[in-house]
């Protein structure tokens, strides 16, 4: 991409928002407090907003783990200096807790005066031909498992088993591909959905906790405050 260059991040947002129409591509603008000033339709219905209006003013930690938001905002701090993310594999959670694969990129926006007003990004869906990598073909069993059964009891050892692998050949591949381990990806699965009922529904605590698979409240209550920053409570003001 050629470099970004706009007089204000209004006029970058009318710029961009023809990426609309573009299917299965995640696209947002940020400013440089890392505040987003747009996204577009795909991008903030993934995180639970029915309008761009729920989107503006926040921030990666106000949408995400704690763990990932401080992943976005090293990715910003880089990109703000003049740096660029190209192409970068993810995996990120959709809603009901499936992992998708994505190919992520981010750019710096100038103004004429050559300043870093913000940064833009972009993720796109990859499609079944492309699934063809390393990271996709190793984890797809596991990532499937989980999002099919993650609000029942998933052992480490039990997930090793449904894919036909050792504990330590699963361990080593959430490690080098993602960063983590299996145990904390299916907290974060069931964290994520544990979100999505606290927005969407009026069930109480308790139940979404039952629901989802954690052993009790106060157990979801500590795993929701240690990766949000904020209690299941606090979440629905």
């Amino acid at each position: 991409m050629s470099k970004l260059v706009f007089s204000s991040l209004a006029g970058a947002e009318q710029s961009f928002a023809v990426l609309d129409l573009i299917p299965d591509t995640h696209a947002w603008l940020k400013d440089n407090h890392g505040r987003f000033v747009y996204g577009n339709r795909l991008f903030y219905e993934r995180f639970g907003f029915r309008s761009l209006q729920g989107l503006l003013g926040k921030c990666d930690y106000d949408i995400a783990p704690r763990h990932l938001a401080e992943k976005y905002v090293s990715d910003d701090s880089h990109v703000l200096e003049g740096g660029i993310v190209s192409n970068r594999l993810e995996l990120i959670l959709a809603a009901g807790g499936s992992g998708d694969w994505f190919l992520t990129s981010k750019w710096p926006v100038h103004d004429p005066q050559n300043d870093i007003l913000g940064t833009f990004g972009l993720s796109r869906h990859l499609n079944r031909t492309e699934s063809n990598t390393t990271p996709f073909q190793e984890l797809r069993a596991p990532v499937d498992y989980i999002s099919r059964h993650f609000n029942h009891p998933i052992t480490v050892k039990s997930l090793a088993s449904a894919c036909n692998i050792s504990v330590s050949a699963l361990e080593r591949r959430f490690r080098k591909h993602l960063g983590k381990t299996p145990r904390q990806y299916i907290n974060e699965v069931r964290l994520d959905n544990v979100r999505q009922l606290l927005r969407e529904t009026d069930k109480a605590i308790g139940v979404i906790a039952q629901e989802i698979g954690f052993a009790d409240h106060s157990h979801m209550t500590r795993a929701y405050k240690k990766n949000f920053g904020i209690t299941p409570k606090e979440e629905r003001g």
